[in-house]
């Protein structure tokens, strides 16, 4: 079992979150700009990926967000909104988990099975990072199973990518 703590970040034309382990090593992080237009860029171990969704796309069910590598512009995974609260993740080798969105809580796995992994939103943490920006602990992720670093990057910035 593995715990990842979120912590949001604010500051002057910026948001995002940075993940920290319980070790208080950051093991990688979501970025983006106010705008819109601007992509959402997310780095950890070995990853450099982005997403750009337009606010003015209509979100309708089987609408989905592509995730690309950030090197050479291909595709990673793709988001879909099926119905509010339920999400499937698909990668391009046609790997598939889904998720549900449960009084704030962001559920990983497969339909019928046991969760994969658990996001909840928390408040309170027993270390911060310093930092230029506002930082508030936001959510803890525990990992069920062993993961790969781009399943784990992919759970961790599920929050900012989902549709709303």
């Amino acid at each position: 079992m593995t715990e990842i703590i979120t912590y949001r970040l604010t500051g002057r034309g910026v948001w995002g979150y940075e993940f920290f382990d319980m070790e208080q090593s950051q093991i990688g992080f979501v970025r983006n700009g106010l705008s819109s237009s601007e992509p959402v860029l997310i780095e950890g171990e070995g990853i450099n990926w982005y997403s750009i969704f337009g606010l003015d796309n209509t979100i309708v069910p089987g609408t989905g967000r592509r995730v690309k590598d950030n090197r050479n512009g291909t595709e990673i995974f793709r988001i879909i909104f099926w119905q509010p609260g339920l999400y499937e993740v698909r990668s391009v080798a046609g790997e598939s988990v889904q998720v549900e969105v449960r009084d704030g809580a962001y559920l990983f796995g497969l339909p019928e099975s046991p969760a994969t992994a658990l996001t909840q939103r928390i408040s309170e943490a027993k270390w911060v990072p310093s930092s230029g920006y506002d930082v508030e602990p936001y959510f803890r992720t525990v990992f069920y199973e062993d993961v790969s670093p781009g399943f784990q990057m992919m759970v961790l910035s599920f929050p900012a990518l989902r549709f709303y």
